[in-house]
C-alpha cells in the first residue's frame, strides 16, 4: 500500500497525538475530531463536527430545487446555461428558487405575454412525484390567474439544426386561480406490461423523471408574481454519490465505490459494453450504456451486464431502472432509434458485501448476491422496484439471453428512511515516533442499543523504495523489458515508497472499548479503520474520540533484537542466541529484569543454556510457561547494556518467529516489545519444513508391546512431526482383516509433534496377540496424506 501522506506531515500529526499523563510515563495515542477530519471518509455521509462524528440520516422526500444552483449537467442549446432563466426580468428570476416565500419574480408588464415564463434547471435528472408553485398575495404581488406548468427530462431531440428539448404540460388551473399554493402530481402513463418480483406492475407510475420545469403565463394578470417553484423528489438517490471515473476526474464530491462492466473484463472474444458511469450520472441527455453483442451461450461472455459497488452498506427500499426500449418512452426523439434493443428478459441482483468463493471475481466481484427481481418484459421502459428496506452495497443487472443491441440510460437507487447500515473512517499510515507497545483500544462514544462500533488496525515497521519502469506510451513494464527497449521508447523511472513486509493485515475487530490490542506490537507505524454500525434504522453511534493506550516503556528509547542462527534443522534440538540492545539510555527508565521469548507450539523440551548482560555471564533462571520462555535476570535492572539469551529448542515450521518482550518484575503486566533490528531479524527459517511434499515426518512408534499390565512395555506410543498444516491428524488401529479396533487421541493438541498412546484395549477388552495396522491420515484442502505402520501385540 502506498503512503498516503508525507512523512513529515504524519510525524507531526503523531507528535500531536502522543499525550503524556502525569501519573504515567506511557504515551497514549488520542484521536478526536481534529484528527478524524483528515481521515478518509465520505464527506456529507459522515460529518466530522467540532466535538463528534455523526452520520447522515436519510429522509423520504426533499425539494430538488434547494441545491440546483450547485449542480450542473449537459448543456442542450440554450438549456443548462443557467439554473434559472427568464426572458422577462432575468435579474429577479433566481427568487423562484431561493426557498424564501417573501421574495418573488414578476415579469415586466411591458413585455409580451410570450415572454412571461421562467424556467428552472434542477442540474440533474430527478425522480419526482409533485411540482408545487407558490404565489405571494399582497399589495403589488398577486397570484397568476392563468398559467401552465411544463416538465422535461432533458433529452435532446435527435437530429435537426438547433439543439432543443421537448416539454410536456404537467397541468394548469381549471378556473381562474386565486390560490397561493398550487400542486401538480407527476405521473408516467401508458407503460407497457411486464411481470417481475418486487416491481410495480401497473400501466401508470406515480412519478416522472424531471430535469427542467417551466412556468408560463397563459394570460396577463395585474401584479402577477411567483414566489417559489418546488419539486418533491421521492428520496435520496445514492447513484449520484458513487465514485465513478468521471466524477473523480472532474473533482466532484462522491462517497466512494466504483462501477464495472463487461468492457473491464479481460476476456478474449467476449462482448464488451461501454462504461457504466453513464448509468449513474443523473443525466438522460447524451450518454447511455450500450453494447453490440456477439452471441454467446454464457451471459457473462455475452457482456450485457454491469455492477455498481456503492462502497458503503446502505438501507435501500426502492430502485428505478431505465433501459432504452425501442419505440417506447421519451427516447423516441432522443437516441438512434435503430440500435435501441428490446430488453425482453433481465434480472436485478443485490448484495450486502458478503464474500463468496463461488462468484466470478471479474464479473460479480468476490461477493454473494441475492436475486431481487427477474423480469419478463413486453415493451416496458421504466421499472419501479419497491421492497422492504434491505442492506445493500452492490447492485448487478444482467441479461441472460441478450439481443444484438442493448442500451440503458439510468439507474436510480434510493435510501430508505433512517440511517445506513455501516460507514467507515480510515486513517493514513501514522508514525508512532518509534517502537511502541499498545495495550488496548478505548473510545468515547454514544452507542445506543442496536448500534455498535468496531475498530480494525494494521501495524508495521516501515517502508521500502521500489522502482517502476514506464515506456513512452505510458505502459508499465519490467526492468528487463525497459532495459531491452530502444532508448527512444523509454519513458520515466518512478521511485515510490511502499509498505515493507513487516506490515500486518487488518486485525480482528475490536468490538468493545477497552479490548486488548489485536495487531502485532510493538511496531513503529499504525493504521486505523473505524466502523460505525446500525442494526436499527432510527439509531446510529456517535464517536467523540479514540484512544490507543500504550504500555509504560521500561526503556523509553526502545529495544532492538535479533536471533541467531537464522536457519535450522526440522524437529532437532538446537542452540539459539537472542540478542537485545537498548536504542538509548535514560536515567529515568525503570529498566528490566525479565525476558519473555515466544516459542514455537509444542516446544516442551526448551531449556535455558545461559544469559549474559553487557557480555558478562549472569546467574539467570528460566521457566517455560505456555509457549514462552521466561528468563529472570539477577539485579541490577538492565537499562543500557545488551542482553544475550542462549537457549535450546525445536522448530517445526518455517519461518519461526521469536517474538520477544522485556518486563520489570515489579510490574510484569507492563511488558515492552523488542523490535527486530532489521526486517525478519526475529525469524529462523527451516528449509526442511517447506521442502519436500510430506506432511508427516520423523515418525517414531512402539513396534511391539505387551498390554498385559505387568508394568513393562504395556502401552503403544506414537509421535511424529507435522509440517505445513495445523489440521489435526486422525490415527486409527485396524486388525489385518480390516476391522477398526481403536482410534487414538492426541495427548498434546498444541504441539507440532503430536503424541498418541494406546493401551491395547478394544471394546473394553485387551486385543488378542497378533499383527495390527496403524494408519495416520491428514486431510487438508489441497490433499490427503496417509502413513501406515505395523504394530505387534505380544504377551
Amino acid at each position: 500500500m502506498m503512503r498516503s501522506l508525507s512523512l513529515r506531515l504524519i510525524l507531526t500529526t503523531a507528535a500531536l497525538l502522543l499525550v503524556s499523563h502525569p501519573e504515567s510515563r506511557a504515551q497514549n495515542l488520542v484521536f478526536d475530531s481534529s484528527d478524524f477530519a483528515s481521515w478518509d471518509h465520505p464527506v456529507g455521509l459522515v460529518n466530522v463536527l467540532s466535538d463528534r462524528v455523526e452520520v447522515k440520516r436519510f429522509g423520504k422526500t426533499f425539494n430538488a430545487v434547494t441545491n440546483a444552483d450547485r449542480l450542473s449537467s449537459s448543456i442542450i442549446g440554450d438549456w443548462g446555461l443557467r439554473p434559472v432563466r427568464s426572458p422577462s426580468n432575468q435579474f429577479l428570476a433566481r427568487r423562484v428558487a431561493d426557498q424564501e416565500n417573501g421574495t418573488w419574480w414578476q415579469p415586466d408588464p411591458d413585455d409580451a405575454l410570450q415572454q412571461w415564463w421562467v424556467e428552472i434547471d434542477l442540474g440533474r435528472a430527478v425522480v419526482a412525484d409533485k411540482v408545487r408553485v407558490i404565489f405571494p398575495d399582497t399589495d403589488g404581488a398577486r397570484p397568476f390567474s392563468f398559467f401552465s406548468v411544463y416538465v422535461s427530462p432533458g433529452i435532446p431531440v435527435f437530429g435537426g439544426r438547433a439543439k432543443r428539448i421537448v416539454f410536456n404540460r404537467l397541468g394548469r388551473p381549471v378556473n381562474n386561480n386565486t390560490e397561493t399554493v398550487v400542486e401538480f402530481d407527476l405521473k408516467t402513463t401508458n407503460i407497457a406490461s411486464a411481470t417481475a418480483e418486487n416491481m410495480v406492475t401497473g400501466s401508470t407510475l406515480d412519478f416522472d423523471v424531471v430535469r427542467f420545469v417551466r412556468f408560463a403565463a397563459d394570460g396577463m394578470t395585474a401584479d402577477a408574481a411567483l414566489a417559489e417553484i418546488e419539486v418533491d423528489g421521492v428520496g435520496f438517490n445514492l447513484s449520484g454519490k458513487v465514485g465513478t471515473a468521471s466524477r473523480i476526474e472532474k473533482g466532484e464530491a462522491h462517497w466512494g465505490g466504483r462501477t464495472w462492466t463487461s468492457k473491464d473484463r479481460d476476456c478474449y472474444g467476449c462482448s464488451k459494453g461501454s462504461g457504466s458511469d453513464a448509468l449513474l450520472d443523473e443525466d438522460l441527455g447524451f450518454r447511455s450504456w450500450n453494447i453490440e453483442t456477439v452471441s454467446k451461450p454464457i451471459w457473462r461472455d455475452a457482456g450485457t451486464w454491469s455492477v455498481v459497488d456503492f462502497g458503503t452498506v446502505y438501507r435501500v427500499d426502492r430502485i428505478i431502472w431505465m433501459p432504452i426500449v425501442g419505440g417506447r418512452g421519451p427516447f423516441l426523439y432522443g437516441f438512434q432509434r435503430d440500435k435501441q434493443g428490446a430488453w425482453g428478459n433481465f434480472g436485478i441482483l443485490v448484495s450486502d458485501g458478503t464474500p463468496s468463493s463461488r462468484a466470478d471475481p471479474a464479473v460479480e466481484g468476490p461477493f454473494d448476491y441475492d436475486l431481487l427481481s427477474e423480469v419478463e418484459n413486453r415493451g416496458r421502459y421504466l421499472f419501479d422496484y419497491q421492497f422492504e428496506p434491505r442492506a445493500l452495497r452492490l447492485l448487478m443487472w444482467r441479461v441472460i439471453v441478450a439481443p444484438q443491441f442493448s442500451r440503458a440510460v439510468q439507474l436510480f437507487v434510493f435510501h430508505s428512511e433512517g440511517y445506513p447500515v455501516q460507514v467507515e473512517l480510515e486513517s493514513a499510515d501514522l508514525s508512532l515516533g518509534g517502537a511502541r507497545s499498545i495495550r488496548r483500544v478505548e473510545w468515547d462514544a454514544d452507542v445506543p442499543p442496536g448500534t455498535s462500533i468496531e475498530v480494525e488496525t494494521q501495524t508495521g515497521n516501515g517502508f521500502q523504495a521500489v522502482k517502476k519502469y514506464f515506456l513512452k506510451n505510458g505502459k508499465e513494464v519490467t526492468k528487463a523489458a525497459y532495459d531491452g527497449a530502444k532508448s527512444r521508447n523509454r519513458g520515466d523511472i518512478v521511485e515510490e515508497e511502499v509498505r515493507d513486509a513487516s506490515w500486518s493485515s487488518w486485525s480482528l475487530a475490536h468490538r468493545f472499548s477497552g479490548e486488548e490490542f489485536k495487531s502485532p506490537s510493538p511496531r513503529t507505524w499504525l493504521r486505523v479503520r473505524v466502523h460505525l454500525i446500525s442494526r436499527d434504522p432510527e439509531l446510529m453511534p456517535t464517536l467523540r474520540s479514540l484512544t490507543f493506550v500504550a504500555k509504560d516503556p521500561v526503556i523509553s528509547a526502545g529495544l532492538s533484537g535479533q536471533i541467531f542462527p537464522r536457519e535450522a534443522f526440522l524437529d532437532s534440538l538446537q542452540a539459539f542466541r537472542y540478542t537485545i540492545k537498548p536504542a538509548g539510555f535514560s536515567g529515568r527508565d525503570p529498566g528490566f529484569d525479565q525476558v519473555l521469548i515466544a516459542l514455537p507450539p509444542g516446544s516442551g523440551d526448551t531449556e535455558l543454556v545461559s544469559a549474559t548482560v553487557g557480555g558478562v555471564v549472569v546467574d539467570a533462571t528460566a521457566v517455560v510457561r505456555g509457549d514462552s520462555l521466561i528468563v529472570q535476570l539477577p539485579p541490577p535492572l538492565v537499562r543500557r547494556d545488551s542482553v544475550e539469551i542462549n537457549f535450546m529448542t525445536r522448530l517445526f515450521q518455517s519461518p519461526t518467529v521469536f517474538g520477544t518482550l522485556v518486563a520489570n518484575s515489579s510490574n510484569e503486566d507492563n511488558a515492552q516489545g523488542v523490535v527486530p533490528v532489521e526486517f525478519a531479524a526475529d525469524q529462523v527459517f527451516v528449509p526442511a519444513a517447506v521442502n519436500g511434499g510430506s506432511l508427516v515426518r520423523n515418525v517414531t512408534h512402539t513396534a511391539a508391546f505387551t498390554p498385559n499390565r505387568d508394568g513393562s512395555n504395556d502401552d503403544y506410543e506414537l509421535s511424529f512431526t507435522l509440517v505445513k498444516t495445523r489440521v489435526q491428524p486422525r490415527v486409527r488401529i485396524y486388525s489385518l482383516n480390516g476391522r477398526q479396533v481403536a482410534e487414538l487421541v492426541n495427548t498434546d493438541m498444541q504441539s507440532s509433534r503430536p503424541h498418541y498412546v494406546w493401551d491395547g484395549i478394544s471394546d473394553d477388552q485387551i486385543v488378542p496377540p497378533g499383527v495390527y495396522l496403524m494408519i495416520v491420515e491428514v486431510e487438508t484442502d489441497a490433499r490427503k496424506e496417509t502413513v501406515q505402520k505395523l504394530v505387534h501385540v505380544v504377551y
